[in-house]
């Protein structure tokens, strides 16, 4: 649940990449199908994250219904005799370019999902290929300025703290936060730890530049969300957290706005830490 693991998918029936590195979902290429509902037809584009459940689509999805997917190239049904082990619907598989085949339910809002791998020795070389991953975490060095005051790099891992209860947000390599989305549904929000790297996932939909409702302490349930910052950007609420530095903590602010990429530091810490700039902020 708490991995950064991207998947690159095939049709299982003509071969062709499903990836479309055109429209990104959680910021990353989506894996992009088609999507039948009677005689209504469109495109959804799904997140390669495994445990992702985003996605991007032309077609009003109602929750509990189940849909037919389709390859948008051979335009043949992709389907399967497995049902899911939740609902009954049909799980609907996906070739893993590597090897392998990950499926998901086709019953909207039903989270069952699973992976297979052909060959069991491949699971631990899919997951050692997937850790330095430049697609999961991009780092780069670019040019140190020669300032007095601490610079934290791009790529650096980030010790995120609440600061109500001071606890660690950090568990598994991911940020976790509880969240509330417009339709009020409850859920968690996963980041990645190291800076200017934008990796999500969410275990609730949470729609492309739509604003968290609530995003809080996943320990003490404290609102996250800041009364007086707000994005310099877009303009919608920051979230404020505390992030270790070498010399002391520092505060720490993000915008709440999904697929907007500000984030600042306050006024006082500025005087003494700088962020690195980086081109994928």
């Amino acid at each position: 649940m708490y991995s950064y693991i991207s998947l690159k998918c095939n049709c299982p029936i003509c071969g062709a990449s499903l990836m479309d590195s055109s429209e990104l979902v959680d910021d990353i290429p989506s894996i992009k199908l088609t999507i039948k509902d009677g005689e209504k037809k469109g495109t959804i584009r799904l997140s390669a994250f495994y445990g992702s459940y985003n996605y991007q689509t032309d077609l009003t999805i109602e929750k509990g219904k189940e849909y037919l997917f389709y390859c948008p190239y051979c335009y043949k049904e992709i389907t399967s005799e497995r049902d899911c082990d939740e609902c009954g619907a049909k799980m609907i598989p996906l070739k893993i370019t590597e090897g392998g085949v990950v499926r998901f339910c086709s019953r909207a809002g039903c989270k069952k999902h699973n992976i297979e791998f052909e060959d069991l020795s491949q699971i631990s070389t899919y997951l050692l290929d997937h850790v330095a991953d430049p697609s999961v975490v991009e780092l780069h060095d670019g040019l140190e300025k020669e300032v007095q005051k601490e610079i934290i790099k791009t790529g650096t891992f980030l010790r995120i703290y609440c600061p109500n209860c001071e606890k660690g947000l950090v568990e598994k390599n991911s940020v976790i936060f509880k969240i509330e989305n417009e339709y009020h549904e409850k859920g968690y929000l996963l980041l990645s730890p190291y800076l200017n790297v934008f990796k999500n996932k969410s275990t609730i939909f949470i729609p492309e530049g739509a604003v968290v409702k609530t995003i809080s302490c996943p320990f003490c349930d404290f609102n996250l969300i800041s009364k007086d910052i707000k994005c310099e950007k877009c303009g919608a609420p920051a979230v404020h957290v505390e992030v270790a530095a070498l010399r002391q903590m520092i505060d720490f602010y993000f915008c709440s706005k999904k697929g907007c990429h500000w984030h600042s530091l306050s006024q006082e810490d500025l005087q003494h830490v700088m962020l690195e700039d980086s081109i994928y902020w």
